[in-house]
């Protein structure tokens, strides 16, 4: 009680993120394969907890712009996932990236000195009327 929002972590190697990136999700059913059945847990998710906080409960959702595994979640696969996201009731989407997973490349080793997604958010703004939040690499 007295939470005005929820935020689903869909980002950074978590279980969420793993259904998301065909790195990881070697799936055969309908969770596994393409982007849209990739994403059909986190959908599934978002519509069970819209059912049970209600219509005025915010709901925000962080997702990578890309987990920077070869093979892994892409830029691409993120703008289609943004897309089907926009679909639904989410009221927030974070926008982030990279993972925990060893040996993976930090989001700042290759980044300059701006905002690590700040390009990415430009692109996904493209396929959302989502409002869209940065994530990483603030400095000043």
């Amino acid at each position: 009680m007295g939470f005005s929002g929820v935020h689903i972590h869909a980002g950074h190697g978590f279980l969420l993120s793993q259904f998301l990136s065909p790195l990881f999700n070697l799936r055969n059913d309908g969770y596994g394969g393409s982007i849209e059945a990739r994403c059909r847990i986190l959908l599934e998710i978002i519509h069970a907890v819209r059912r049970a906080v209600g219509p005025l409960f915010s709901i925000g959702i962080r997702i990578n712009s890309s987990d920077k595994l070869e093979g892994g979640f892409s830029e691409i696969d993120s703008l289609e996932a943004i897309r089907l996201i926009d679909q639904t009731s989410i009221d927030l989407i974070d926008i982030s990236g990279g993972t925990y997973f060893p040996g993976a490349k930090s989001s700042s080793d290759s980044s300059g000195r701006g905002p690590y997604f700040l390009n990415f958010s430009r692109l996904a703004k493209d396929v959302t009327k989502i409002p869209l939040m940065l994530t990483g690499g603030f400095k000043t």
